[in-house]
């Protein structure tokens, strides 16, 4: 069998160019881009989170039971902001824990509020409860936490991310993230 060359001896040889790798790049450049932009917004999210409960301006309360349908349903976050006692008024969602609980949070509807020399008493109830509260709580301070905006089942996912084996596997990732991240911007390529 004779090779091509022979059979046509006035042909060049094909040449393939090669296509710029411009596209490539420009894709792979606005990838890195879009991540780092995202992981540094998530940072900034939780660090401003972090920051706002240390300081008292936000907390966070997941709700666990019906007790407040159709306003807060179990699996909701309530964001709970910081009050001035005096500002309390009826029908306003409160936090509190009721007489003797101290590990119990409740969060109920304020149905009356008794203001005394000692102190305010409340009463509540819950929005889906036929009765109000058998307890009246006294609150101690001069502020109260009020539920101001809630975020619609985020409390299933806090809830799955408390367990022992889903932590660490977020903190696995994360760190995982962080580092190739970190060494991916380390031994970048020199631009031509």
């Amino acid at each position: 069998m004779s090779s091509g060359a022979a059979v046509y001896p006035d042909a060049e040889a094909a040449r393939i160019l090669a296509q710029p790798r411009r596209r490539a790049r420009g894709r792979v450049s606005a990838a890195k881009s879009l991540s780092s932009i995202m992981l540094a917004t998530v940072v900034l999210l939780i660090l401003v989170v972090i920051v706002g409960m240390v300081l008292g301006a936000w907390r966070f309360t997941v709700i666990d039971t019906g007790s407040m349908r159709p306003t807060l349903n179990p699996g909701d976050v309530g964001v709970l902001t910081s009050e001035r006692m005096a500002d309390l008024r009826r029908g306003q969602i409160v936090a509190f824990h009721p007489p003797g609980e101290p590990r119990l949070t409740v969060v109920h509807r304020v149905f009356s509020i008794q203001r005394t020399h000692d102190g305010v008493v409340i009463q509540t109830k819950g929005d889906a409860n036929n009765a109000t509260d058998p307890w009246r709580a006294r609150l101690v301070g001069n502020t109260i936490w009020r539920v101001s905006v809630k975020a619609s089942k985020i409390g299933y996912l806090v809830a799955w991310s408390q367990q022992r084996p889903v932590r660490l596997g977020l903190l696995i990732a994360i760190v995982t993230l962080v580092v190739s991240m970190l060494l991916g911007w380390i031994w970048r390529p020199t631009p031509d």
